[in-house]
């Protein structure tokens, strides 16, 4: 007995056809992540474009919520938050500059432009107990759960047999 190999239909022999195939899989793939993700999936998409977003980390707890935002060289005046159900938006704008002389040698480098990263909570927060903190480049926000969504751990309880 002979086993044949088993071709989609939509298949072809064409060997011209396979790399057309392989882009139109890798783009099927990109944008049904990038809808996968919602927003965040559009901030990911677009930051080599607009420049550099901050890095985040997320916790909770079954009371709070805490981000975590990277940017250093940002000035805490510069920060702008915003808190709305569960998307937390954090914007600003970055000024750095660098410069260095000596001898012979003259060398400056600035990065500066606005930023903007939205994060999508794990639940919606008591907008009016949103507490934020700046230090040594780290953004803290902490935020507790609104009251309809604080959690409450249930146990499950097992029938006596």
């Amino acid at each position: 007995m002979n086993l044949i190999p088993w071709r989609n239909k939509r298949s072809s022999d064409k060997a011209e056809l396979a790399p057309v195939r392989r882009l139109r899989d890798e783009l099927d793939h990109l944008f049904d992540n990038f809808l996968a993700e919602g927003r965040d999936g559009f901030d990911r998409l677009l930051a080599p474009v607009t420049g550099w977003g901050p890095a985040v980390d997320i916790t909770e707890d079954d009371q709070s919520i805490t981000v975590k935002a990277e940017m250093p060289g940002v000035e805490p005046k510069e920060i702008d938050l915003q808190v709305s159900g569960d998307l937390l938006t954090i914007s600003g704008e970055k000024k750095e500059e660098h410069e260095e002389k000596r001898s012979g040698y003259y060398h400056v480098e600035r990065r500066f432009g606005s930023f903007q990263r939205t994060v999508r909570l794990p639940g919606e927060v008591d907008t009016e107990k949103v507490e934020a903190e700046y230090r040594n480049g780290i953004l803290t926000v902490k935020m507790n759960r609104a009251p309809g969504q604080v959690r409450k751990r249930i146990t499950v309880k097992q029938p006596k047999e």
